[in-house]
């Protein structure tokens, strides 16, 4: 059966700035232009035909020229590969963008912000999709060019699978995927990563981003590589995200002061990631019941960690181990916080945030309290 060798990959965001990572901001930014030289050289590895961007390539159209050159002296490197780009929100193409100023590789295909086709007749393969030509975009009910059946027929998007048009982000409905004659559509702006899915006799997915920006996109990221045609997708997750996010509860309930916990939270570390664990960015987040009086030091223990781990940040949220029924009944400031607090709570025992004002309190009372995250 005649199928096609395609590489699936979307939301490098290369350029993007990461401020909250303090002094290793610039190596992340660095890194995702490293990890899109790693993508190029998988491709050739691997003998892919087709590597499909599914937007988002660049983390703006004000990237450094430097980046975007090396961007396209990496397509212009596998000049064998048809590389075919959607642009996406946050590098939409228009007048603005880098690619429209620049000498582009021969095989670099960018789709227009119309519905279009790029036909590939010695692969029997057409790419058919659009980029975005502003930061929102609306979706639309049908594509409006029609996939001829004697080819294998794949669609490039960016934007949202939803139940409706209603998105800003070029919705994309079932109904669209279910009537597109697609044999794949491969889809970018959501990080997470999708299963692959089937609408009829149309597989798609979300290849998720190819490395991770942030503690809410935790775990391996990568690309979707592998044989597509007429009913068949043959597709593999391989990773190629150099670091991963973490966020890693400790109890610290054992440990004496933040030196301790500094090491329960490294050995913690050891344990769940073994070799690799000094490699991973980590939000560190302090559990627990601690006796009163008992204060860590968040920025201490954060910079213990970042001797040996690549990053770390702390939250503390250990609780007060306390008497609260008998602290309520205490003739003092404290008692009289403490039973407010508790009314507040049995009213609204929901409320999350409650608990957390109780606990803060509790410790404020002891000795000075900071903010309970070192950044």
């Amino acid at each position: 059966m005649e199928t096609v060798k395609i590489l699936h990959c979307a939301d490098l965001h290369i350029g993007a700035a990461q401020f909250s990572l303090g002094e290793k901001g610039q190596s992340r930014k660095a890194e995702a232009l490293l990890t899109f030289e790693n993508i190029i050289n998988l491709a050739r590895d691997n003998e892919v035909k087709i590597l499909l961007i599914a937007g988002d390539l660049l983390s703006s159209n004000s990237v450094s020229r430097a980046a975007v050159s090396r961007v396209l002296e990496c397509i212009s490197s596998v000049p064998d590969i048809k590389v075919v780009f959607a642009a996406g929100n946050h590098d939409p193409m228009n007048s603005e963008s880098p690619f429209t100023v620049l000498n582009l590789p021969e095989n670099f295909y960018i789709l227009p912000d119309k519905d279009a086709e790029i036909y590939f007749p010695e692969l029997n393969t057409r790419v058919f999709g659009r980029s975005f030509f502003d930061v929102y975009m609306s979706g639309e009910a049908s594509f409006t060019l029609k996939a001829p059946e004697d080819s294998i027929n794949i669609m490039c998007q960016h934007g949202e699978l939803k139940s409706d048009l209603s998105s800003n982000y070029n919705s994309i409905t079932q109904e669209f995927i279910d009537n597109s004659g697609m044999d794949y559509i491969a889809l970018g702006h959501i990080h997470k990563r999708s299963d692959i899915c089937r609408a009829g006799n149309t597989f798609y997915a979300y290849s998720g981003c190819a490395e991770g920006l942030g503690f809410d996109e935790p775990g391996d990221k990568g690309v979707y590589i592998g044989e597509v045609g007429k009913g068949v997708c043959d597709l593999s997750f391989v990773k190629t995200s150099l670091r991963t996010h973490e966020t890693v509860p400790v109890d610290v309930s054992a440990c004496e002061d933040s030196a301790a916990a500094a090491v329960e939270a490294e050995r913690v570390l050891k344990e769940k990631f073994s070799d690799n664990y000094t490699k991973n960015l980590y939000k560190i987040v302090l559990k627990g019941d601690v006796p009163e009086g008992r204060i860590y030091d968040t920025a201490e223990i954060a910079s213990r960690l970042n001797q040996t781990v690549y990053f770390a940040k702390v939250k503390d949220e250990t609780e007060v181990l306390s008497d609260l029924e008998l602290l309520r009944h205490e003739n003092s400031l404290k008692g009289i916080f403490v039973d407010k607090m508790l009314l507040r709570i049995a009213e609204n025992p929901d409320d999350s945030t409650l608990k957390t004002a109780l606990n803060i309190g509790l410790k404020a009372f002891s000795s000075e309290v900071g903010y309970n995250e070192n950044q």
